[in-house]
């Protein structure tokens, strides 16, 4: 979401040294405890980053983003060669290699099981909070919902429900931006 123009002077407060630190171990796969080990704090310091702070988790959102990208386009390098070795393979006298090969081709063409790498979050915090007011504002409205829609898909409104969930999450999300300190002043 983009600032409002009221917004644009304001600047999202940024990361602390720690905090950066901390998205590093993380993304190099460490725990909480080693992460905060590493970084001068406590555990559930890490925790509370992790879970609670929006800044926080859109950067490491973003970071994660960021190497998936990374290792997709070096994946998309190295995909031709490695079609030449599978290719060579799938003529193989060994029927066991050549199933093997044949194998990956199916997996390629996604035939044969999911390949799709994993998504990510939301990258902004404003993104983050707006995860959580609509899971707010759809709990709110499901609750006038009509009990025998409620809690399915059946719902004969379900774009008009959605436009309402977005339009209350949007309406609550600057609030929810100053409680959260998201911005500095000055």
């Amino acid at each position: 979401m983009e600032p409002t123009k009221s917004d644009k002077n304001q600047q999202i407060r940024p990361l602390s040294q720690e905090q950066l630190n901390a998205i590093e171990h993380l993304l190099q796969g460490k725990s909480d405890a080693a992460t905060a080990e590493a970084v001068g704090v406590v555990r559930t310091t890490i925790c509370e980053w992790r879970n609670h702070n929006p800044v926080f988790i859109a950067e490491l959102n973003r970071q994660r983003a960021e190497l998936w990208e990374e290792a997709r386009e070096r994946l998309k390098a190295l995909a031709n060669r490695a079609m030449d070795v599978v290719e060579l393979q799938l003529d193989n006298s060994d029927p066991k290699i050549s199933l093997a090969a044949a194998k990956y081709v199916l997996q390629g063409t996604k035939l044969l099981g999911d390949t799709s790498l994993p998504g990510g979050g939301p990258t902004t915090p404003e993104g983050v909070i707006l995860v959580g007011l609509r899971r707010e504002a759809r709990r709110e409205i499901e609750a006038k919902t009509d009990p025998m829609f409620r809690g399915f898909d059946l719902d004969p409104f379900g774009e008009e429900k959605e436009h309402k969930i977005e339009t209350l999450a949007q309406s609550r999300l600057k609030k929810a931006l100053a409680e959260a300190g998201i911005y500095e002043t000055g």
